[in-house]
């Protein structure tokens, strides 16, 4: 038969340290869990701000490029088809004041803007004779503008000689 050696206040202290490193452990995996926590947090915002900027990348990439006037024409065409919140200004050298496809573009105090309500086309015209014509193999140098919220809302094509 076997006897049990260890006094009661032995078992005591065994057992208030346990209770001690089981609370010990318990803080560290719950400090771990929140840091793990921020860091996707961090993680789920970088990856946000880079999805909404490759959002605008295909329009972005008009910024300085030129295109040719008949990639322009199926572009302007594609953006009303899709209803995209996008205003589109052809500047052509008969018409240096621009005609303003899917929204009106405006800007005031240097914040850009666009809206449905003013002279608006939802076509291209087709009339060589017009002074909106856009030459299919004439060059267009593009500039975009954003709103304050960081979105593609306008881009401007200028006519180059």
């Amino acid at each position: 038969m076997k006897t049990n050696y260890m006094s009661d206040a032995s078992k005591i202290l065994i057992f208030a340290a346990t209770i001690i490193v089981v609370c010990v452990l318990c803080a560290i995996g719950f400090k771990t869990a929140n840091e793990g926590k921020s860091i996707v947090s961090s993680g789920t915002s970088q990856l946000n701000a880079m999805s909404s900027e490759y959002q605008d990348i295909n329009k972005s990439i008009y910024d300085g490029s030129t295109i040719l006037g008949s990639e322009l024409v199926n572009m302007i065409k594609k953006t009303i088809e899709k209803e995209e919140y996008l205003s589109i200004v052809v500047k052509t050298l008969a018409n240096s004041a621009g005609k303003h496809y899917n929204y009106l573009h405006s800007e005031t105090d240097g914040e850009h803007s666009i809206s449905e309500t003013g002279t608006i086309s939802k076509t291209v015209p087709d009339d060589k004779d017009s002074d909106d014509f856009i030459n299919p193999s004439a060059q267009f140098l593009g500039t975009v503008y954003k709103d304050p919220n960081n979105n593609v809302i306008c881009i401007v094509f200028d006519q180059q000689d």
